[in-house]
């Protein structure tokens, strides 16, 4: 009697097999077509194949259905509905459907903020070798978004995602020498990794590598090849790359001095906000470099860069105030714009708050205050001209 049953079982299994087969195979044209409708940018059409390739249990399609609500594409944009597919997804071991969960615990959409969680799940597809995961993870650690900072954790899975040839990572691990983070300071070694993002048109690789090259900073000091690299990055819209350029051509640095070409770039800069581009069109303005000396152009650019917090704006500005250049002479308001540029440790600024309580200009007359800010001045490395050293000489005794 057992035989028999389990003659019956095995029949009865085998019959399936042919369904299933053609479940699966129907499975995998949805897919298909899905897929094709996607690379189309027709989303209307590649939703219904995905809903039924994901209700179906399809892990894939569940994941690029969550794509689609977290989106609105193709559907109305349901955060809700993003993560119920991404879990069904993640729940079958689906690392874009679990990278993309994460995603969402992490900034709280379509369900409750849980960071914890969120780690646990990026931890997870890092560690089964995903690249994208492994570099948010590290992006997360690194600048403590969301998670708890941690530089050297960090660059272990930049690391990781550097090796497989992933430009953002090889751009961060090489920050992250650059600026001594998780590993020891080295800019031979930022060099090193900026290039290959750099040759794989990694716009602020490409930048940093041309800033490098600038400065002889773990390379041997090349305008041209600093140029260059500005060059790249200035072709992609990069903003400090198209002020590194008008500064190149305003100076004839690894290139023939242009000044129209440096206005070129400062405009396009400053059109973008960038705060130096803004800065440094002010000082054309101010001493008529390659265009017409104009104070209201000069206050203008300055104000604009002033606004994102730019030191040499803050102090040229001050200046302005001070000795009433195209506006209203007014120490109160000088002191103000010095004061803010010496927070940032601007010395020259450090040094005219000294001198504000020297002259009492703009602040109550305070000698010991004076002598406490030219100190400061002096150990940011500021170097003081005739007139400041008489300055010193009354206060300091130097």
């Amino acid at each position: 009697m057992k035989k028999i049953c389990l003659l019956i079982a095995l029949c009865l299994l085998l019959a399936a097999c042919p369904v299933l087969a053609e479940e699966t195979a129907g499975v995998s044209g949805l897919i298909e077509q899905a897929q094709a409708a996607l690379e189309a940018e027709d989303y209307e059409a590649a939703v219904p194949l995905l809903r039924e390739a994901a209700e179906s249990g399809d892990a894939q399609a569940q994941a690029w259905l969550g794509n689609c609500y977290g989106d609105g594409l193709g559907v109305e944009q349901d955060d809700r509905e993003a993560v119920k597919y991404y879990r069904l997804s993640a729940d079958q071991g689906n690392v874009p459907g679990a990278y993309n969960l994460a995603f969402c615990y992490m900034e709280g959409r379509g369900v409750e903020q849980d960071v914890e969680k969120a780690e646990e799940l990026l931890r997870s597809c890092a560690d089964q070798g995903d690249v994208v995961s492994q570099y948010a993870l590290g992006y997360y650690l690194l600048f403590g978004e969301g998670l708890k900072q941690d530089a050297e954790e960090a660059v272990k899975y930049m690391q990781m995602a550097a090796d497989q040839g992933y430009p953002p990572a090889q751009y961060y691990i090489g920050y992250c020498y650059e600026k001594g983070l998780g590993v020891a300071q080295d800019s031979r070694k930022a060099a090193e990794y900026y290039l290959p993002a750099a040759d794989q048109g990694m716009d602020c690789a490409q930048y940093s590598l041309g800033l490098l090259y600038q400065l002889g900073n773990g390379v041997e000091q090349d305008y041209e090849k600093a140029f260059r690299y500005y060059s790249l990055a200035a072709a992609q819209d990069y903003p400090a790359a198209l002020t590194a350029m008008g500064f190149f051509y305003a100076h004839g640095l690894g290139t023939a001095q242009d000044l129209n070409e440096m206005l070129k770039y400062y405009n396009l800069a400053a059109e973008k906000g960038e705060p130096m581009a803004q800065f440094n069109l002010g000082c054309c303005y101010r001493d008529g470099t390659g265009v017409e000396q104009s104070n209201e152009e000069m206050l203008k650019y300055y104000r604009l860069a002033v606004e994102q917090g730019n030191a040499n704006a803050q102090f040229n500005l001050g200046f302005s105030y001070y000795i009433g250049q195209g506006v209203e002479q007014d120490y109160d308001e000088a002191f103000r714009l010095y004061q803010l540029a010496a927070d940032q440790g601007f010395p020259v600024a450090i040094f005219a708050v000294g001198d504000c309580y020297y002259l009492g200009n703009g602040v109550e007359k305070d000698t010991e205050a004076a002598a406490e800010w030219y100190r400061k001045a002096l150990d940011a490395g500021y170097e003081p001209d005739e007139e400041d050293q008489k300055h010193l000489a009354d206060v300091l005794g130097e």
